[in-house]
């Protein structure tokens, strides 16, 4: 059988895409939230079929081109509007020898599309007076080879205005499809809300009339068994329908007694046109039945999808069609429970393969989600994944398999982050880093506190203990906004003294704490945060770009990363190791706080008294009560206009409210 699948997609300058190479597989999920252009990687292929309109142009080429006008010789190749597929194929048969890159059973074939302003409209381009007319002025060039082709420069140019239906995918009125053309299958999600024949009961219901009527076509004792109930249907049925003949004879015009107007029983086309209802039966209750619209979980989004593709299949059988299908379903978890999405995505994949299969159809499936649900379950399915970020105007769509690099142990670190933790980290802007259960209890109760404005974004939590450098690779490709890791002051004491060891002295437990120096890769023995040290400052922090050591992301001078841990603590003189000794003793009034609330041990007085370090031994000299509790019993304190949240929290939660 023909395989034909897209193995790569690049495209530059469309939309809010500035520049992006993805690569899909047979079966692929692309995963990001809502407006980062995920619907726009599919929507360019017709777009670029058609032609541009102004808001199909990436907005940052638009400003570049209004900008040299004057020199129109600064625009270079790369200041184009372009996108490139690289299809894998097999065994093409005649219809498809359109594609062949080399006479052989199987290959790689890539077509680039091209929209830039030539040379001959440079003048035309010089008297531009408005970015509405820059459209106009672009020319669409279109080349094929194999990608080696274009590594030496020998592909081939196609003409200029060429139909694309043959090197593309495309949507088609499957009557209009013709050998050789490639189709593309969009699914939206949809329920409609109201019941009856306009809602999605009923639509769904009609979806599955192709693949019943293939069903039964072929069954002679399902004929037979309709001729019988259409002979008993008149003899029985008919008559009582003469009052109602009568009625349609007195309004018929012109009166014609020998062949009126009748009303006539619809059984007899309803093998060419049968139809069925998706209901829940009761073995105990014959004869009641729930219908599609009684059940609950989002079934009927589901069913309407499977409706969809099953009749796009019988109807292409219908029309003995065998051209190669491109699915893309947008957002099959819209009204779904995270149950049903699970389900839905286990399933999917072999729902099509079969169905494919009986046909002798090439095909290939893209799901576009916004569900941390979908995530796992695509993870657990072994889809391939793209993961969809956007960074201010600018979107980018990453391989899930060239996160972190080379660095596997950094992706596959965050992957068992994702399925045991939290996969709306692949959702949200900004990025919290936490060392331990207990933050994790309080964080949103301190950003309420501290940085109220916080909570209406999207920011996810993941704890990395006291080894971020595991996960800093993987988490770099992934782009956020900002990054904020907050970690405990782990050290040792001078001897005979509570204080910090100065200098490359200083020794530590907290892998973390790395990041306080301006080389993120340097080794934990070479920190050098003297200088906070010796002035005892109140918060220790630091913030720079974040890069990957692959990506380069993000550009030099973007501050994207910031780390926090607790300073020397002036007003009851310690330097605090946890964030236990930190909250209590963040201010007098937090003290009395937590000691009126009954959760310190009752000799904590005598303790900071005598030697404040010693409040840092948690469970023996500070708290009557276990971590976790602590922190539960902390929300209440918390909300209190008396309580402090400690200087380098409030400080990592501030930056991460910025409006940069």
């Amino acid at each position: 059988m023909m395989e034909l699948e897209i193995s790569e997609l690049k495209i530059k300058n469309f939309r809010s895409i500035k520049s992006s190479s993805i690569c899909l597989g047979k079966w692929t999920i692309l995963l990001g939230k809502n407006n980062i252009g995920k619907s726009s990687l599919f929507e360019a292929f017709e777009v670029f079929d058609r032609g541009l309109k102004l808001s199909d142009i990436n907005m940052q080429l638009l400003i570049k081109m209004m900008k040299n006008r004057d020199t129109p010789a600064n625009l270079s190749e790369s200041d184009s509007i372009e996108m490139s597929v690289t299809y894998q194929w097999s065994d093409l048969n005649s219809d498809y020898w359109s594609l062949l890159s080399d006479i052989s059973d199987n290959g790689c074939t890539r077509i680039v599309v091209r929209y830039s302003i030539p040379d001959a409209n440079y003048p035309k381009y010089q008297s531009v007076k408005s970015v509405k007319e820059l459209p106009d002025l672009l020319i669409r060039e279109v080349w094929i080879g194999s990608p080696e082709d274009f590594t030496k420069g020998r592909q081939t140019a196609l003409p200029s205005m060429v139909r694309l239906q043959k090197y593309l995918p495309l949507t088609h009125g499957l009557d209009n499809l013709r050998p050789g053309d490639i189709l593309l299958c969009p699914i939206a999600a949809f329920r409609y809300l109201n019941s009856g024949r306009t809602g999605s009961e009923e639509a769904t219901a009609n979806q599955f009339s192709e693949s019943v009527a293939k069903i039964l076509d072929d069954s002679v004792d399902v004929k037979e068994t309709f001729m019988k109930t259409q002979d008993d249907i008149d003899a029985v049925v008919a008559d009582k329908l003469e009052p109602f003949q009568q009625r349609l004879k007195a309004f018929a015009y012109p009166r014609d007694p020998k062949n009126p107007l009748r009303a006539i029983l619809t059984i007899d086309e309803w093998l060419s046109s049968p139809k069925v209802r998706i209901a829940q039966s009761f073995g105990e209750l014959a004869g009641f039945e729930l219908p599609l619209s009684a059940q609950g979980l989002g079934y009927q989004n589901i069913y309407n999808i499977l409706a969809r593709i099953s009749a796009q299949f019988a109807k292409m059988n219908r029309l003995g069609l065998t051209n190669p299908v491109f699915f893309v379903i947008e957002e099959p978890e819209a009204f779904t429970h995270p149950q049903l999405q699970h389900i839905f995505v286990q399933q999917i994949r072999d729902f099509i393969k079969d169905e494919a299969n009986k046909l002798g159809v090439s095909c290939q499936l893209l799901i576009i989600s916004h569900s941390s649900e979908v995530a796992v379950s695509a993870f657990e399915s072994n889809f391939e994944i793209v993961i969809g970020r956007r960074q201010g105007d600018t979107s980018y769509f990453i391989n899930w398999d060239s996160i972190g690099g080379s660095n596997s142990n950094s992706r596959d670190k965050l992957k068992k982050i994702l399925l045991n933790y939290n996969a709306e980290l692949l959702f949200a802007d900004k990025l919290i880093a936490y060392e331990g259960n207990a933050e994790r209890l309080i964080l949103t109760a301190l950003m309420r506190k501290q940085a109220p404005s916080l909570l209406a974004e999207k920011i996810a939590f993941i704890p990395v203990g006291t080894a971020f450098s595991g996960l800093r690779d993987a988490l770099s490709d992934l782009r956020f906004e900002k990054i904020l890791l907050i970690t405990d002051l782990d050290y040792q004491r001078s001897p005979g003294s509570n204080d910090l060891l100065a200098g490359s002295d200083l020794t530590t437990t907290n892998g973390n704490l790395r990041y306080l120096s301006e080389a993120p890769t340097s080794h934990v023995k070479d920190i050098n945060f003297s200088e906070s040290v010796e002035q005892k400052n109140s918060s220790i922090t630091n913030r720079y770009p974040l890069v990957s050591t692959t990506s380069g992301f993000p550009e030099k001078g973007f501050e994207n990363f910031m780390i926090v841990t607790q300073g020397y603590n002036g007003e009851f003189h310690f330097w605090p190791r946890t964030l236990e000794s930190a909250l209590v003793f963040a201010s007098r009034e937090n003290f009395n706080l937590y000691k009126t609330a009954g959760l310190l041990q009752a000799n904590v007085d005598n303790t900071v008294t005598n030697n404040p370090f010693d409040v840092n031994d948690i469970p023996g000299k500070l708290l009557r009560t276990g971590k976790a509790d602590f922190a539960l019993e902390s929300l209440d304190l918390i909300a209190s206009d008396k309580f402090t949240v400690p200087e380098y929290i409030s400080k990592g939660l501030n930056w991460l409210a910025e409006m940069d």
